[in-house]
């Protein structure tokens, strides 16, 4: 441990010295490196024209390059080493940001130019987070810190070496450079970077000034974007003023012409269940209902037999679940609206300890399949959706999108192999729409998959459509009657339909 009650000794000031030499070279290089590289060799030689978080990047870049040599210059100083982290800080979300745009294609695929087979987005993270690392390493291995400042003899700044000039006029070119760069490619306010920058070139009809990323940039601050979508509409969890959305249950105002109707030939209660239901499903002659995590088998009078509830954030998070699909023999997969699933059987000699990790009751009457039991199914077309159903034809497992606050035209049907939870296919059914209207105005709570052809119960309208998987499109549509105003989950047998209706199974017949 460093004695400070002991004088600086001319020891203490030569490594101070050395230090400040070392964050000049560290200053030098961030700045001749990426920000140099970028600019010079991929930009003026190789014609790439940053995108607007490219630009960004490489302004924290050269920021914290400058600072580095600020404190080269005036000293070890709070106010330098603050401004540094937090350039790091937000050159580390920006990169990030930008990254994570593009993390996740196939392989080859990216944006821009890429060294070793790695694109500049990826990069910016790394160089972003050498400079906490190497910067945290240097202060750790730093000389005592009043010898920073009797290094200086009482000076308001430090005397320039050969070394620290060659490295400020460096610096100060690349970042002139890059400021050229920026005006000759994107131009002067209010004129900006572009989001999909064509490639550099020293003939100006060929360069683009454009201000269109003005556009929506006072519009709020949404720290989730695309992501912000607020939960559904639940039977435990009304939530229609969050997604601006307003249930509709007369059929004959479907964004789809009925081609046939339903009448209720019988309503039975559930009975000894407290809590409103959200679903329901039948599967091996047996009835099974859920409730955000908690789930029931039910008997022949309805009554349940069995009760278990799942632990959520256990793994892979299963969020309220919306439908149960069968699995193997003597198995059921139960679907979370955001698109996770848990495998389960029951078992009434299941072990308590090895269902800790899975469920919070019920360890003992039910159990997880295959390892943890647990799995996620990852989508394109609705990735940025919820679902509020599934259905499964054996080999396949199928979801239909929602409506939310963000997009109420897109519908999706998307389908993942059962056998390793990958997406297989997704589409947007065609279907005899009414002039101006879409598939996404239906709210799916239901599905069933029969001899090739999904169908699917929407609370909205009161509809059941009828959907080919061979030919993509819908090709019947059912009138549910208006007076069921919450219609959840979906059963078929033949002609019979039944559906969930503030916790009664309500029986539909043609």
């Amino acid at each position: 441990m460093t004695d400070y009650s002991q004088p600086v000794s001319d020891r203490d000031l030569s490594k101070a010295k050395t230090y400040y030499d070392i964050i000049c070279w560290g200053g030098l290089l961030i700045v001749l490196l990426p920000v140099g590289i970028a600019n010079i060799i991929l930009g003026y030689l190789m014609g790439d024209s940053p995108c607007t978080l490219c630009w960004g990047q490489r302004q924290q870049m050269a920021y914290i390059g400058v600072v580095a040599l600020f404190m080269v210059r005036y000293g070890f100083k709070p106010k330098y080493l603050a401004t540094m982290l937090i350039m790091a800080a937000a050159g580390l979300y920006s990169s990030f940001r930008h990254y994570g745009n593009h993390a996740m294609r196939d392989v080859g695929q990216g944006f821009g130019l890429d060294i070793f087979g790695l694109h500049t987005q990826f990069w910016a993270e790394v160089v972003f987070w050498c400079v906490v690392f190497l910067f945290g390493l240097a202060t750790l291995l730093a000389p005592r810190f009043d010898a920073l400042i009797a290094e200086m003899r009482g000076k308001p700044w430090r005397p320039m070496s050969g070394f620290m000039k060659i490295a400020f006029g460096i610096v100060a070119f690349i970042i002139g450079s890059n400021a050229f760069q920026a005006l000759w490619s994107t131009g002067v306010p209010p004129n900006w970077g572009q989001g999909d920058p064509v490639r550099f070139s020293w003939d100006r009809k060929y360069v683009i000034w454009s201000s269109d990323s003005w556009e929506g940039m006072w519009s709020g601050i949404d720290f989730l974007g695309r992501r912000n979508v607020k939960d559904p509409d639940f039977a435990y969890k009304p939530n229609t003023a969050k997604l601006g959305i307003t249930f509709e249950h007369d059929a004959a105002k479907a964004p789809v012409a009925a081609t046939g109707e339903l009448k209720i030939a019988d309503t039975r209660a559930i009975e000894g269940i407290d809590a409103k239901l959200n679903t329901l499903q039948k599967i091996r002659g047996e009835y099974i209902v859920m409730s955000k995590y908690d789930f029931w088998f039910l008997g022949d009078d309805l009554k349940p037999t069995v009760h278990a509830a799942m632990d959520p954030w256990y793994s892979a998070n299963v969020l309220d679940l919306v439908g149960a699909t069968p699995y193997g023999d003597d198995a059921l997969v139960l679907m979370g609206t955001n698109k996770s699933i848990l495998r389960v059987r029951k078992n009434p000699e299941a072990d308590d300890v090895k269902g800790w990790g899975n469920f919070t009751a019920g360890r003992d009457q039910v159990e997880a399949v295959g390892g943890i039991g647990r799995a996620r199914i990852g989508t394109e077309r609705a990735k940025y959706s919820y679902v509020h159903s599934s259905a499964t034809d054996g080999r396949y497992i199928y979801t239909a999108t929602l409506p939310d606050n963000k997009n109420k035209t897109k519908f999706v049907i998307s389908k993942a192999l059962m056998k390793d939870w990958t997406l297989s296919g997704e589409f947007e059914p065609a279907a005899a729409l009414k002039e101006g209207r879409t598939l996404g105005e239906l709210y799916v709570t239901g599905l069933v998959y029969e001899d090739g052809i999904l169908w699917a119960a929407s609370k909205n309208f009161n509809v059941i459509v009828a959907i080919d998987l061979a030919k993509e499109e819908v090709t019947e549509v059912l009138a549910l009657p208006a007076e069921l105003k919450d219609i959840r989950g979906l059963v078929k047998e033949g002609d019979v339909f039944e559906v969930l209706d503030s916790n009664r199974i309500v029986t539909l017949t043609r």
